[in-house]
């Protein structure tokens, strides 16, 4: 028996042409533990989750091959120093939008993400990609631990109190500690957030979030298997395969991924936040040379398709900051009726970097450049820039924002999905 192999499915068209011709061609094995992840940010389209759902029922009805759902999420615990912390781990959720009477379902209204954001007090930027990290890396990879122990499920993460133990002088002590020195009333602001959040992650069943038969029962992996998880690092470290949705024009971001893969075997830090070292990466699409007409050409084939435009404008997160400005304001006008408390619109991006951007003034911070006040989501700025880019949107006027990371044009293509 070969070791498993792991979908990296990212909701978009390349990911989902991928999966199908798997699928079709017997390349997975339930036996083996393969099985299929979807990362939910709570930031994606609509239309991404009514995609993802239909490859869902189709992998595990057909092909008995589980698709799972998961998130980030933080819980409650001891630190070392006597104070009750937050640390992250993840949930699976089913494929139903998270409702009173569906408390497993997906979040699909920015609180995983906000949740990430107040666990850091900062919103992510191009130099601090912790989007990245904890929603898509370390969620993935502490998933991994637990699907490759071969258990029924995960155990619960927490402590069993009702309620929260954490108190506003642990989280300001915890933070001085760290050596931070953002003032208190900020710090507890940021900070609010997460400790709204459950103060624990209960026990969850695999059987319980997918239709197909979990049939896995992998002898190669029992070697690694070490206290209930599956080790990904050091001595112990279990192989396995990733399939990933890259296509034949993104062969950089396939030689990025095996580059950090080499590099983490060579290093002795073990973090699931870095890349695994026993990862096997497969890009199919590359190696058959599909490039991106290839793909839509794919899908008009098909009997359903992902109800976005094919010029991947609406691609996940649908407000990233590395889509450039003039995406970015091109959305924000075709989006401006969308719901003003969701990822779909303008307003909810405008809202964290209000929120949860560094006020470099208020935090006592010495500054170069007396204009340059904020550090949001595009770097040091002197204003809020998704708020600008509203603006621009609303009054068709160009603003001259002069954020730090802010461009007219697309970034390299993001490499969230990794």
């Amino acid at each position: 028996m070969e070791y498993p192999h792991i979908v990296k499915f990212s909701g978009g068209r390349s990911s989902g042409m991928m999966l199908l011709h798997l699928l079709k061609e017997g390349q997975l094995n339930p036996m083996r533990g393969d099985a299929i992840v979807f990362n939910n940010t709570s930031a994606e389209h609509p239309e991404t989750y009514n995609f993802t759902r239909k490859i869902k029922k189709l992998a595990e009805k057909e092909f008995n091959i589980p698709f799972f759902w998961i998130e980030f999420q933080t819980f409650e615990d001891a630190s070392d120093h006597g104070t009750w912390v937050r640390k992250p781990t993840y949930r699976i959720v089913n494929d139903q939008p998270r409702s009173k009477g569906n408390p497993a379902g997906y979040h699909h209204s920015g609180e995983v993400f906000e949740e990430m954001i107040s666990t850091n007090g900062y919103v992510p930027n191009m130099l601090s990609r912790n989007c990245t990290l904890f929603m898509k890396i370390f969620v993935t990879n502490a998933f991994l631990t637990n699907w490759f122990a071969m258990n029924s499920g995960i155990s619960r993460c927490g402590h069993n109190g009702e309620t929260s133990r954490m108190t506003d002088q642990m989280v300001i002590s915890d933070h001085r500690r760290a050596g931070g020195r953002v003032p208190d009333e900020i710090l507890l602001e940021k900070k609010y957030y997460v400790r709204q959040c459950p103060h624990y992650r209960p026990a969850q069943n695999w059987q319980d979030f997918t239709s197909a038969n979990i049939v896995f029962d992998n002898p190669l992996l029992k070697k690694n298997i070490l206290g209930g998880k599956a080790e990904l690092y050091g001595s112990h470290a279990a192989n396995y395969y990733s399939y990933l949705g890259i296509r034949s024009d993104e062969k950089h971001r396939a030689e990025k991924i095996r580059a950090r893969v080499a590099a983490s075997a060579k290093g002795k830090t073990r973090s699931l936040f870095q890349q695994p070292p026993g990862e096997i990466i497969l890009t199919p699409l590359v190696d058959s040379g599909v490039d991106q007409q290839g793909v839509l050409s794919f899908w008009i084939e098909q009997e359903f398709d992902l109800n976005l435009p094919l010029n991947g404008l609406y691609s996940n997160c649908l407000f990233c900051p590395l889509k450039g400005k003039k995406k970015l304001v091109r959305i924000a006008r075709e989006e401006l009726a969308s719901e003003k408390f969701t990822p779909v619109s303008i307003d909810w991006w405008a809202g964290m970097e209000e929120k949860y951007s560094r006020d470099l003034i208020a935090e006592e911070r010495s500054i170069t450049n007396t204009e340059v006040t904020t550090v949001g989501f595009f770097g040091a700025s002197s204003m809020k820039t998704y708020a600008a880019l509203k603006e621009e949107a609303e009054t068709g006027i160009d603003v001259d924002c002069d954020a730090e990371y802010l461009v007219n044009e697309d970034y390299s293509v993001c490499q969230c999905t990794d």
